[in-house]
């Protein structure tokens, strides 16, 4: 327990320590993300905080894991590397959404087929259980890059990015450490301390940004996680007391609320006739800031809610069947969505009200 816990706090003292000295360059640099039009945010930020939070979770990596167990995951960190380049490109100068899309699916490729981290499994959910293995590297492959994005289009609001993401790495650190997998416990601690030391200075008012070098990596590295979880928890026995039955699901819930945001912003888009990848405000916490008026009232009713919905989901996870949990989980966020963007003049009008 004692190494997991010194990982996590050299990753978070790296974060810490090195993001003031960071954002203090980019302001002599003037390499900042200006506030306005699509943004949410005035004034002038520096939007390259990913920059510390990769470098703190790999240092922290090479000193308390074994260089044979890194050994074994040197795909997965040369295509977090091709991210994280990819992520510094577009903060220094905007890349075209397609062109980011097709980086994400050679590091995807690298992952699955190289790396061998693919489903092999829906582990029962609609009656499906061996799928071919050409099948199963295609929909791994679609299953990094869509959550790679949807993790990528939350980091609207400050310390929301980098919340959630602290709330799922704490959900599979701590299933990895009771069911024995050091190697990827050591990996959570060392993203969770990383992500914390940045959250710091990210709570609003900000005084850094991830910008996609950070949500580009953060999210590849919890969508690879997620595959590892709904792998590790599929191939354990039934009568194992830390195993999910719901083992497809269970794996979904962590990335379910982004994965519906993303989703539902694709949809509305394309039905307003316009580009998937064009930026605007339509997600679920840009409507939520119209009520909660601050960033950081939203964020906390983000994140309790976040953690509220997953846990209810993961209790149903060793309860229910996959597809009943799964269901569900989708039910709720539509309800979700029905509450806010339905109803949202009535509670903007009725938040006016209140500030007279």
């Amino acid at each position: 327990m004692s190494t997991f816990f010194y990982a996590c706090i050299t990753a978070l003292l790296c974060s810490f320590l090195l993001m003031p000295l960071l954002a203090r360059f980019l302001r002599r640099r003037h390499i900042l993300d200006k506030g306005g039009h699509r943004r949410v945010h005035k004034g002038f930020v520096p939007s390259m905080g990913g920059v510390i939070i990769c470098l703190s979770f790999l240092f922290a990596m090479l000193l308390w894991i074994p260089i044979d167990s890194i050994s074994e995951r040197r795909f997965e960190l040369a295509a977090i590397a091709l991210m994280f380049f990819t992520g510094v490109r577009d903060d220094m100068q905007p890349l075209r959404p397609l062109y980011k899309f097709f980086v994400q699916m050679i590091a995807a490729i690298i992952v699955v087929v190289a790396g061998n981290m693919y489903i092999h499994s829906f582990y029962g959910l609609f009656g499906i259980y061996e799928i071919p293995e050409l099948l199963g590297c295609a929909i791994s492959v679609l299953f990094i890059i869509f959550i790679t994005n949807a993790f990528n289009l939350i980091d609207g609001l400050d310390g929301l990015a980098a919340g959630m993401a602290i709330v799922a790495f704490s959900f599979l650190g701590y299933w990895f450490y009771v069911a024995g997998y050091e190697m990827e416990t050591l990996r959570m601690a060392c993203i969770i301390g990383a992500l914390v030391g940045f959250l710091y200075y990210n709570w609003q008012p900000a005084s850094i940004f991830m910008g996609d070098t950070g949500s580009l990596v953060v999210g590849f590295i919890l969508s690879t996680s997620a595959l590892s979880f709904i792998s590790a928890n599929g191939s354990l026995p039934d009568d194992v007391s830390y195993k999910f039955p719901a083992v497809f699901s269970t794996g979904m819930t962590i990335v379910l609320l982004p994965l519906f945001d993303t989703t539902r912003i694709f949809i509305l888009r394309i039905k307003q006739g316009k580009s998937p990848f064009l930026p605007d405000k339509q997600h679920l916490h840009h409507v939520l800031l119209h009520v909660m008026r601050t960033h950081a009232r939203t964020v906390r009713v983000m994140l309790t809610g976040y953690i509220l919905f997953s846990g209810c989901v993961l209790i149903a996870g060793k309860f229910c069947k996959d597809w009943v949990v799964l269901t569900g989980g989708i039910v709720t966020c539509i309800l979700i969505d029905l509450l806010l963007t339905r109803n949202i003049g009535r509670l903007v009008r009725k938040s006016l009200r209140g500030r007279k």
